[in-house]
C-alpha cells in the first residue's frame, strides 16, 4: 500500500525555519563597533590573561564584553557610508586603547612597586617570566602584579570595567560629531595624568619597604663607621634582601584596602 505523505522527508517536516533579520548588516556593523572599543581594552588589561593567553581567547573575551554594550549601541545606531564606518571604527579602536592604557596603569603601578623594592634590596638582577605581563619582571614585581589580579577579580573588577565601558559611551557616543582635535587632546591629557598616577601609586605602594631599607642603610652606615673591620657588603646584602621581603609581606595586610580604593577610582 502507498501511504500518502506531504513531504518526502517526514522526519524533518516539523523543523522550524530560522529567519535572519532584515537588518543583519546593520546589526553586524554596530556589534563590530562595540568590539572595536572592547577588544583593545581586554588586550591591555593583565587581569584578562595578558600576552600569555592565546590571542583567540582574548578576542572572544573582547567580543563577549562588547555584547554587554550592544543595547546602548543599537538604541541609536550611526548612519553613513563605508568611509564613515571605517573612520568611526578607527576612532573606537583609539578610544578602547586609551581606556585599556588607563585600566592597565593600576596593574603596572603594582608591578613597578615590586620592581623598585627589588632594586633597593639588591635583587634587581633576579628576573623571571611574568605569567600575566609582557616579558620578564622581578620576583616581587610578579608577586605584586598577581596580587592585584586576585584582588581585581575578588572585588568584581570585571563588573567595574563593564560599568566604566557603558559610561564611556556617555562621554564619547557614537552618533555625536566630536571634533577630532578636541577628542585627541582630551585622551592625551588622560594618558599623561594616568602615567603620573602610575608613578605616584608605585612609590606609595612600596613606601614601607623603601623606609625600612633606608633605615637599614643608615644603621649599616653607622655600624661601618664604628667598626670598619666588619665586611658590611657581604653582611648587608642578605640582610637587606630579607628585610625588603619582610616589609612587603607585612605591608600586604594594609595594601588590600588601598588596592580596592585604587580599583574603584
Amino acid at each position: 500500500m502507498h501511504r500518502p505523505c506531504c513531504s518526502p522527508f517526514p522526519r524533518f517536516a516539523r523543523v522550524p525555519v530560522v529567519l535572519l533579520p532584515e537588518n543583519l548588516d546593520q546589526f553586524l556593523l554596530v556589534f563590530g563597533l562595540g568590539a572595536a572599543r572592547t577588544i583593545p581594552l581586554v588586550w591591555s588589561v593583565p587581569a584578562f590573561g595578558g600576552p600569555t593567553l592565546p590571542a583567540q581567547v582574548r578576542l572572544v573575551l573582547g567580543i563577549a564584553l562588547s555584547a554587554l554594550c550592544f543595547p546602548i549601541l543599537s538604541a541609536h545606531p550611526p548612519v553613513g557610508g563605508d568611509l564613515f564606518w571605517m573612520l568611526l571604527a578607527g576612532r573606537e579602536v583609539v578610544v578602547g586603547t586609551a581606556m585599556g592604557f588607563v585600566c592597565s596603569c593600576v596593574f603596572r603601578a603594582a608591578e613597578a612597586a615590586g620592581q623598585l623594592t627589588d632594586v633597593l634590596r639588591g635583587a634587581n638582577l633576579a628576573e623571571a617570566i611574568s605569567p600575566v605581563g609582557a616579558g620578564r619582571s622581578s620576583p616581587l614585581g610578579i608577586l605584586m602584579l598577581l596580587l592585584f589580579v586576585v584582588v581585581f577579580h575578588r572585588i568584581g573588577g570585571v563588573g567595574m570595567i563593564a560599568v566604566a565601558l557603558a559610561r564611556s559611551y556617555d562621554a564619547i557616543p557614537l552618533i555625536a560629531p566630536l571634533p577630532f582635535g578636541k577628542t585627541t587632546h582630551a585622551m592625551a591629557i588622560l594618558a599623561v595624568v594616568a602615567s603620573g598616577k602610575l608613578i605616584e601609586s608605585a612609590i606609595g605602594l612600596c613606601a614601607p619597604a623603601v623606609v625600612a631599607l633606608l633605615l637599614a642603610d643608615i644603621v649599616l652606615g653607622a655600624l661601618g663607621r664604628s667598626a670598619p673591620q666588619i665586611p658590611l657588603y657581604f653582611v648587608g646584602m642578605p640582610l637587606k634582601a630579607l628585610l625588603g621581603v619582610g616589609a612587603v609581606l607585612i605591608g600586604l595586610a594594609t595594601l588590600d584596602e588601598t588596592m580596592q580604593q585604587t580599583f574603584q577610582g
